[in-house]
């Protein structure tokens, strides 16, 4: 009894220590490591090649903060310090796409994930321990961001192959190739003009992402940590349609922080501001960027005292976190220049543009006017928050999904179940204590009468 116990109570710590790590490894990221969001695919009609998609997707807004301030510390010469704080020497994000075709459980043409994509400490990702491409031309194992600054990003996917290695594969590095991924019923081939094509009125191909996280530090093997799979995209035969958006689509932005920076274009002052992504807007700039349209923001300002507002040149791409928007459109005849010390009124509206539906632009209505020193701006509901990462205050980011059970708090840091696995081995712990102590009492006993009647 007293062995089995002990077994258990160590076995029960292993699983505590092991969650613990788990949860921490995730926690130990300078941002929220989410999935891929709105995953959305668009076949581009024979474009590139028959067969390629483009893969649209977002960023949470504490990944594209942090690196929009990793892009700062590395323009005015502080990334040392910015990198020391973040706990490595580099840090970047890329993704992983799966495909599949018809039947995501097919064995054939079904997912192709396999544990090769964790990567080797050595090799990287998507090789063996010998440094073999186990992935084929069609697996992302590896795919580069655009820029991680960027809520939007997107990526061209199934491209064409070429008769050689990456359609047939090679057996001799156990590398697959896109026709082994495939059955023979659902594409043709035509060697001569190396042409692969996909029916899409017949078939259906999915698709599956999740971000890749590396992180290096010096004297040590880079280290990898995923993402869970985002929502599955898909395109031809049971794909879904994209639809046309309208202006009760689009929120008004929500601005803050309005502040004149020390840098200048064509002698005029630069300020900034804040701009949080609404989780429904970056929804919707991902679905419409991806069926050929864009939203962006375009930023209007005056000086105060003057009658009319101008669109001002700057950051215009839909990014969570610090914009910047240069001045010298304020400048005109009878002010050549804008003093620093000008008290500057700014707003924000989103436009929408897709050629597909309509001619012309759609609008937001217009953010709140904001100014020097004024950050009364009220969130909207369901707005993600962009407090910096790094930030003493709230290193793991405010009101975050539990990464191990997905629904709790994380009181204290650490998922309820951990909690409880804690207690329950706290109470066995006592159970123990007691058993063992109360058969020392008994055992000790009967021990001395038995030397007694050896004497």
């Amino acid at each position: 009894m007293k062995k089995f116990l002990s077994v258990l109570l160590a076995g029960l710590m292993l699983v505590t220590c092991a969650t613990v790590f788990a949860s921490a490894s995730k926690a130990g990221l300078p941002f929220d490591l989410t999935a891929p969001a709105y995953v959305t695919a668009v076949w581009l009609e024979g474009g590139d090649s028959p067969t390629t998609t483009k893969l649209t997707y977002s960023l949470n807004n504490s990944i594209t903060k942090f690196f929009k301030n990793k892009e700062n510390a590395d323009l005015d010469g502080t990334i040392d310090q910015f990198m020391k704080k973040a706990g490595c020497d580099d840090i970047w994000v890329s993704i992983q796409v799966d495909w599949a075709v018809d039947d995501v459980k097919d064995s054939v043409s079904g997912w192709h994930y396999t544990s090769y994509w964790d990567g080797d400490p050595y090799h990287g990702l998507g090789k063996d321990s010998e440094g073999n491409a186990r992935y084929s031309d069609w697996d992302v194992v590896d795919g580069g961001l655009n820029n991680a600054t960027e809520t939007v990003q997107d990526i061209w996917v199934t491209r064409g192959v070429p008769n050689d290695d990456r359609w047939n594969g090679n057996p001799e590095t156990h590398t697959p190739g896109v026709k082994d991924q495939l059955r023979a019923d659902q594409y043709t081939y035509d060697k001569t003009a190396e042409e692969l094509r996909i029916d899409y009125t017949k078939h259906t191909v999915y698709f599956r992402a999740r971000f890749v996280v590396t992180v290096r530090i010096d004297g040590t093997g880079d280290r990898y940590y995923f993402s869970e799979w985002s929502n599955i995209a898909s395109v031809g035969k049971d794909a879904e349609k994209l639809g046309q958006l309208t202006k009760a689509d689009l929120e008004a932005p929500v601005i803050t922080g309005l502040r004149m920076t020390d840098k200048e274009f064509n002698y005029n002052p630069i300020v900034a501001f804040t701009l949080a992504v609404p989780e429904k807007l970056a929804e919707n700039a991902t679905k419409v960027e991806a069926d050929g349209g864009g939203i962006v923001i375009e930023v209007w300002a005056r000086v105060k005292g003057d009658t009319e507002f101008v669109e001002l040149q700057g950051d215009w791409i839909i990014k969570a976190g610090e914009m910047e928007s240069a001045l010298f459109n304020l400048a005109n005849e009878e002010r050549q220049t804008v003093p620093k010390d000008s008290v500057i009124e700014l707003r924000c509206r989103y436009r929408y543009d897709h050629p597909k539906y309509f001619d012309g632009s759609i609008y937001s209505d217009w953010s709140k006017t904001i100014s020097f020193g004024t950050d009364d701006i009220n969130y909207h509901s369901g707005t993600v928050g962009t407090g910096d990462p790094l930030d003493d205050g709230n290193p793991s980011g405010v009101g975050t999904k539990c990464p191990i059970c997905h629904f709790c708090s994380q009181p204290l840091g650490l998922c309820i179940f951990i909690w409880l696995l804690i207690i329950l081995v706290v109470i066995i712990i006592i159970v123990v204590i007691i058993i063992v102590v109360r058969k020392k009492k008994k055992g000790g006993g009967s021990s001395g009468g038995d030397e007694e009647d050896k004497r």
